[in-house]
């Protein structure tokens, strides 16, 4: 039985990050995902977009087919 992983080097939003505080969100994406941990990002509204930031992620879960990312925005370089 195979188990499909996708690694990720930056951050994509698609506008569905929940704020937890005023620099912390968590976001929720489909399938299983890896992404670097404890080093900066970009940070993207869509993939078609620039980034309008850097964010560092300090949490990643696996669940159900899904990937929860908790981070923290670090530096904003535009308005999302």
């Amino acid at each position: 039985m195979g188990f499909s992983v996708e690694m990720n080097w930056e951050i994509i939003t698609n506008k569905q990050a929940e704020r937890l505080d005023e620099k912390n969100f968590r976001l929720i994406k489909d399938n299983y995902q890896m992404f670097p941990l404890d080093h900066p990002l970009p940070i993207h509204t869509f993939v078609e977009k620039v980034p309008f930031g850097k964010a560092v992620i300090h949490r990643v879960e696996w669940e159900s087919h899904r990937t929860t990312i908790e981070y923290e925005l670090v530096s904003l370089t535009s308005v999302n």
